[in-house]
């Protein structure tokens, strides 16, 4: 039986929440800065620069600021979303290689590695605040896309391995509440600092905290087994193939597509809702970043606060009202008479994203086993997907057929596929995993199969 160190395993848990809430403050502290750098003498210099990402986002600007009330909002949702596309992109193709490092190397290098690409895409971003720049942008969202994915897989897959199994499907959820907090302080924070002190004093901030947080993994990562892989070292086309195997084992693909899909209407309505409500509501420009705070909201408060409840309610519960949750807000939100009606079915939708993740995330990564990280890595992969094709899903069918079809769509989609994954969880339920997973004597376990339901080893969730 494998001794544990709490205090350890605490520490560990710290330093990988911190990363996953820096990560995303990154994320969302350029939202109120950027229409600052491609405006007035910075749009010059984007312009002289000619490349094809400056020049999108050039037109995109333009579009959102003079366009006219009569014309389409469709077009201008669709070149938005390809421009929120690219960090996910990068996260998506850079994850099969995370997986491989981090079954190779073990889990605390990737999380270093992770940390500094980070800091690098702040310390990019701060250098050339105020200036912009295709090459800034370029860089910037390059570099946090690489470390999202090194440190969503590595991040994980420490936790699962530094913490014992009593502990561990509420510290995973708490690590997803990190995501949440993230983005609501990311929003205020990078206002206030960029007008407080000046444009690079968030950037700045951000890459000081990340730098001491990758200080102290150095001084409290150094543990043998953090740091030793279970894997002899491969190229990444081996991670690929071993993470989509994955796919096809028990309900693991079924509950990867549950976060696909799930993700692809926060996804779709990130580009499309602003515009979507400038065009039928005409509202003060505060309420367009407002319009995002409940889903965030209701994100944290599932993702944090439904650990324990879907272990004794069963994650195959949890996971199927999730589901569908996020299906009827997706067919409520178009029918929303006004922008403060919006938060219920944000703060629903938000919900769902949350009790989703907190059911399905720590059921997957509930036993260790060497095909772990390459699990972590399938739900990254998964939630990466949704954010590069979401946006431009849902961009593309606002312009051919309007922003409320593109909802019904989504919605329709999610409801179909909550029937789908209650087939397969009973056929393979996740109870079998997550409730086997708190004796310590099953740690050791490599069998990644869920026994189907009925059978004699079936173990009811606690």
């Amino acid at each position: 039986m494998q001794e544990y160190t709490s205090t350890s395993g605490l520490v560990a848990f710290a330093l990988v929440y911190l990363t996953f809430f820096l990560d995303n403050v990154l994320l969302t502290v350029l939202v109120p800065i950027i229409p600052d750098w491609v405006q007035g003498e910075s749009l010059a210099l984007w312009t002289e620069h000619g490349a094809p990402l400056a020049k999108l986002l050039n037109t995109t600007v333009h579009q959102i600021t003079h366009q006219d009330p009569g014309s389409r909002v469709g077009t201008s949702q669709a070149i938005v979303g390809a421009v929120l596309g690219a960090k996910a992109a990068t996260q998506l193709l850079v994850t099969p290689a995370a997986a491989n490092l981090t079954s190779c190397r073990g889990p605390a290098t990737g999380l270093r590695l992770a940390t500094a690409l980070l800091a690098t895409a702040a310390l990019v971003f701060g250098c050339c605040a105020g200036r912009g720049g295709a090459v800034c942008a370029g860089l910037g969202r390059a570099s946090q896309g690489a470390g999202a994915a090194l440190g969503g897989v590595a991040g994980l897959a420490l936790v699962a391995r530094a913490l014992p199994p009593h502990r561990r499907h509420r510290a995973l959820g708490a690590l997803l509440g990190a995501v949440a907090l993230g983005v609501l302080v990311g929003y205020p924070f990078g206002g206030a600092a960029y007008k407080l002190w000046s444009p690079a004093a968030p950037f700045q901030l951000i890459a000081t905290a990340l730098l001491i947080n990758l200080g102290m993994q150095y001084i409290f990562l150094g543990k043998e087994e953090y740091n030793t892989g279970t894997n002899e070292a491969s190229d990444a086309s081996v991670g690929a193939r071993v993470m989509w195997s994955e796919a096809g084992r028990g309900a693991t693909g079924a509950c990867a597509g549950a976060v696909l899909l799930t993700t692809c209407v926060m996804a779709a309505l990130e580009p499309c809702l602003p515009l979507w409500i400038i065009h039928k509501f005409h509202p003060e420009r505060w309420a367009l970043g407002a319009v995002f705070l409940p889903d965030s909201a209701g994100y944290l408060v599932a993702a944090s606060g439904l650990g324990s409840p879907a272990q004794r309610w069963g994650p195959e519960r949890v996971a199927i009202v999730a589901v569908l949750c996020v299906g009827f807000a997706a067919l409520a939100v178009p029918h929303a008479p006004s922008v403060s009606w919006l938060m219920f079915p944000q703060a629903a939708l938000g919900g769902g994203l949350g009790a989703a993740d907190a059911a399905l995330v720590p059921a997957l990564l509930a036993k260790r086993s060497q095909a772990l990280p390459h699990r972590a890595a399938l739900l990254q992969a998964a939630s990466a997907s949704a954010y590069a094709i979401g946006p431009v899903m849902g961009g593309v069918v606002s312009w051919c057929a309007g922003f409320e079809t593109a909802l019904r769509f989504l919605g329709v989609a999610n409801i179909l596929y909550a029937a789908y994954l209650y087939r397969v969880l009973s056929e393979y339920p996740l109870s079998e995993k997550w409730g086997a997973s708190n004796t310590p004597e099953d740690e050791d376990v490599e069998s990644d199969e869920l026994t189907p339901l009925g059978t004699s080893a079936h173990v009811p969730a606690k």
